[in-house]
């Protein structure tokens, strides 16, 4: 999204003015006196090599914050900071004539002290200190005699207010703010440098920014050196996308480009059109990031007919990219052309996007996983070559929610992991932590919530938060605490608890919400107003299969329990509903929903007198469900699989019914283990209950009384009120 403003032409920037300041002349005398000190220690050298480099990307401070940094105990620079002040002070005494002697030295710096080619200069012009010094030396030749007097004068007055405050240590305080003013001022150089990383880590890693706050006062002052400074604008632009704050980013939007609008007298008026389609092109982004469809709609066309206009077949492909993110309309068409269009005019970042959109949308059609996942490795070919670190982390976030789609939670897991290894470690230099890296670790949380590890649940949330602070990143981890909190609810049974988060949940997924509202209409017993909610959500625009299937299977459960069990009518209608969803998962490649409404398929024969059938496929199911499930979803398979077990046990053979429900009472000891760890009160309730019937049928008398002992016990501390327990 923001990486369109850097195809506008170079020409069209208005660069900084490098300014020669007094920050600029005592930062080349302390080269100059170390490069004339003959007496250097290893750390010395070590130690003056990051502070130079500190200083020459540093705005300009004033000379007790330098010297300050010389004389801090974390360098062993004492001796040259020692001789720097000195130095300066008879610069200031000698006048002009002190300031030409300096730059006489600093050009006999860069040559040979001996006039034969073995003799090596005191500094390397072409180091990074070299350039450095040669450019503020080509500042100064440039510079006429009264600019000279003037910079002298600045230079008396910058080592005149430096003595006045070590010497008044009483009025330090005083000093410090009437200088607060004017103690950092920009050069061309530094403020390039700093826009330049602050952007790249808001982009990429946004722990390394600054917080919005510093950042913005960080523009500020930038802006009041330079108030024409384009790059200030769009930084702050991304500054308030952080935070959400639309007025904000549209202002410094707005500026930013007329900032890079050229003037008619300057330059030529097709120049001034690819500002003008570029700033159009942003202006849509924007748009689409706060949700305003139609007016980035309106936009993009602006954009689209400028670029037509002027032939720019680059910002009509990013214009193409952007149209198939805000349509719904023959989407994979348009993903195809983008790919392949985008992939004709080398601009690889699009094209791998375009990749990855086409592989998300061929999963959603149904299309084969194999072709799915061979879009991705196409995706991933192109990243590795371009070193895309920001595509890398998605095409591993888009592999997990693949996976977690198609039912593979392990697999989905892995590919998490993936991409948090990827970005982890203190010694890489390429590092993303975006939405794509925050979704994986949501991913791992969810998983950890599915089998109960709530206090590992806790630790990774807590990770996410400090990770991510700010948006868009913030609203994934907010979403999966949410969640989190429902679930719990649910499983202990606080209908109202549930249905208030469930409700909160619609700011951050108006679909989840209602999803979540109809459980608990389901367990409240409220079932008209289930029925309400699904319909809702059987009637939302481009509905993924996925939930359709979640919503046909509500569906189910509220008819099957609004009716007496065992009744053909609701067990029929139920039946068909469900047949259409296993449908729907069979097309779609939906193998853990393909096992999911098989059970409750099988739960459904079983409660109208078809044991048989129903065990048939339970046992089509059940691998899917261990293999994939979590906690609760096992016992709720164990208890089924115990039913269908004591249902089918012939009762004229007393050995082979004894050892049926010898077995049925071991899937429920495991059961109930499963519904104890992710603390589902009513289920282990329910299990206990049908246990204590099953040992009554062995005339296990202990087994049995213990047993409904735990359920007393349990009823006491935990008075649950789940009455579907006829339902899967």
């Amino acid at each position: 999204m923001h990486q369109d403003l850097t195809n506008i032409d170079a020409n069209l920037k208005k660069p900084q003015r490098e300014i020669l300041t007094p920050y600029k002349i005592a930062v080349v005398m302390l080269i100059r006196e170390y490069c004339m000190d003959r007496e250097k220690a290893i750390l010395e050298r070590r130690d003056f090599c990051i502070v130079a480099l500190k200083l020459i990307q540093s705005p300009d401070m004033d000379l007790s914050s330098l010297l300050n940094i010389l004389n801090s105990p974390e360098y062993v620079l004492q001796r040259i900071g020692r001789h720097l002040d000195t130095h300066l002070c008879e610069l200031a005494s000698k006048e002009i004539e002190g300031l030409l002697d300096l730059f006489d030295s600093l050009g006999r710096l860069t040559k040979p002290a001996l006039d034969h080619s073995l003799s090596l200069p005191a500094l390397n012009k072409n180091s990074v200190l070299g350039l450095y010094v040669r450019r503020v030396i080509v500042l100064f030749e440039k510079l006429t005699f009264y600019q000279v007097v003037t910079l002298y004068n600045a230079l008396w007055k910058y080592i005149e207010k430096y003595i006045d405050t070590s010497r008044l240590s009483t009025k330090s305080k005083m000093d410090e703010s009437e200088s607060s003013k004017d103690r950092y001022i920009w050069g061309g150089r530094q403020a390039e440098l700093l826009v330049a990383q602050q952007a790249h880590a808001l982009q990429t890693d946004e722990q390394k920014a600054l917080s919005p706050k510093e950042l913005q006062a960080f523009v500020h002052e930038l802006l009041q050196c330079s108030p024409y400074y384009a790059e200030a604008h769009y930084l702050s632009y991304l500054n308030c996308l952080r935070v959400n704050e639309y007025c904000g980013a549209l202002d410094s939007l707005y500026h930013c480009f007329d900032r890079f609008a050229p003037l008619e007298s300057r330059s030529a008026p097709e120049d001034g059109s690819r500002t003008f389609r570029y700033a159009a092109l942003n202006l849509a982004a924007l748009h689409a990031q706060f949700g305003h469809k139609e007016v980035a709609k309106s936009a993009l066309k602006e954009a689209i007919m400028l670029a037509q206009e002027a032939g720019d077949n680059v910002c009509l492909q990013h214009a193409h990219a952007w149209i198939y993110r805000l349509t719904n309309q023959q989407k994979g068409l348009l993903i195809e052309r983008s790919v392949g269009k985008a992939s004709m005019l080398g601009i690889t970042h699009t094209t791998s996007l375009g990749l990855i959109a086409s592989a998300h949308h061929s999963a959603l059609e149904g299309k084969n996983p194999c072709q799915v996942f061979e879009i991705l490795i196409k995706s991933d070919v192109l990243n590795c070559q371009h070193s895309m670190v920001d595509l890398m982390s998605m095409t591993y976030a888009e592999k997990a929610a693949l996976w977690a789609y198609y039912g593979k939670t392990e697999m989905s897991s892995i590919c998490a992991q993936l991409l948090l290894l990827h970005n982890s470690g203190d010694k890489k230099e390429h590092m993303f932590n975006g939405p794509s890296t925050c979704q994986a670790v949501v991913t791992i949380a969810n998983i950890l919530v599915e089998f109960g590890e709530y206090n590992l649940v806790n630790v990774v949330l807590s990770h996410a938060k400090e990770r991510f602070p700010n948006e868009p990143s913030n609203k994934i981890w907010m979403l999966s605490e949410q969640l989190y909190e429902f679930v719990q609810s649910m499983r202990h049974e606080k209908w109202s608890e549930a249905e208030a988060i469930a409700m909160q949940i619609s700011s951050l997924d108006p679909l989840e919400s209602k999803f979540r509202q109809a459980e608990v209409c389901l367990a409240k017993g409220d079932y008209p107003k289930g029925l309400e909610y699904i319909s809702t959500i059987e009637k939302t625009d481009n509905i993924t299969p996925q939930n359709k299937v979640r919503a046909m299977i509500l569906s189910s459960q509220i008819m099957c329990a609004s009716i007496l069990p065992g009744s053909g009518i609701a067990g029929s209608n139920s039946l068909v509903l469900l047949n259409s969803a296993l449908d729907i998962a069979v097309r779609h490649h939906l193998s853990y929903y393909k096992a999911l409404l098989e059970m409750h398929l099988a739960n459904i024969q079983l409660v109208m007198g078809m044991p048989s059938q129903a065990m048939r496929l339970v046992d089509n199911a059940i691998i899917e469900i261990l293999s994939h499930g979590g906690c609760y979803d096992q016992g709720r398979a164990f208890v089924l699989y115990a039913k269908c077990l004591v249902a089918t046990a012939p009762a004229s053979s007393n050995s082979i019914r004894k050892s049926a429900v010898q077995e049925a009472i071991k899937a429920l000891s495991k059961a109930k283990d499963h519904f104890n760890k992710v603390e589902a009160l009513g289920r282990v309730k329910n299990t206990l209950y049908l246990q204590s019937l099953l040992y009554h049928e062995l005339d296990h008398k202990v087994e049995r009384n213990q047993c409904a002992f735990e359920f007393r016990e349990l009823d006491v501390q935990f008075p649950t009120k789940l009455n579907t327990i006829t339902l899967y």
